[in-house]
């Protein structure tokens, strides 16, 4: 047994660098004219045994050659700005482990859920859907725009991505009034 803590609420990413996605599609194993999804990187075996999800990670960037299209879980402010420099575009998504199960077997559409922005008919006919964020943590990190997350529709312009705290500002400043009361005589004695 060893010794020390161990975070049971931690999410265990399976790390992915740019430049292996790189040297896939150099080898032909993955397509860089459609979205590179979790369901396109095991089938070809970019990645295997993901548990929480994937996080992008930036090493190898220089490498990166042609736009790309990804849907992840995850991704670094660092490989968000080299995948847009060429040209392409990132986008963060929720996943559970059953969820990722599901896009494997080929029974869930990989990028779009109940929240998506079209129409339940265009998604296809996959007989299940995937889950949207429901903790408070989730549900901010897929709204913030720094992160690409696909929730990030549903903010107004100026609004942050925080369901807590308001962005100073925004909101509408009303003063209280208070009300002065008549100093009469017997009210202003001490005994």
């Amino acid at each position: 047994m060893e010794k020390g803590f161990e975070n049971g609420f931690s999410l265990d990413m399976k790390p992915l660098n740019l430049e292996k996605i790189q040297a896939w599609i150099e080898q032909g194993r993955l397509d860089p004219s459609k979205p590179i999804t979790v369901k396109e990187l095991n089938k070809s075996r970019c990645i295997h045994g993901v548990k929480d999800g994937v996080k992008l990670l930036a090493k190898g960037s220089e490498r990166i050659t042609s736009p790309l299209n990804i849907v992840i879980s995850r991704a670094s402010a660092s490989a968000i700005a080299a995948i847009e420099a060429s040209g392409g575009s990132v986008t963060t998504r929720y996943y559970t482990p059953s969820s990722i199960k599901r896009i494997v077997r080929g029974e869930t559409d990989p990028i779009h859920s109940l929240r998506s922005r079209i129409p339940l008919e265009a998604q296809g006919a996959y007989p299940k859907r995937l889950p949207d964020p429901t903790s408070r943590k989730d549900i901010e990190y897929y709204r913030d725009p720094a992160h690409r997350g696909y929730l990030n529709y549903q903010l107004d312009k100026g609004q942050g991505p925080s369901l807590f705290f308001k962005t100073p500002g925004t909101g509408k400043f009303v003063a209280k009034r208070i009300k002065k009361k008549a100093a009469s005589g017997a009210e202003s004695r001490m005994w």
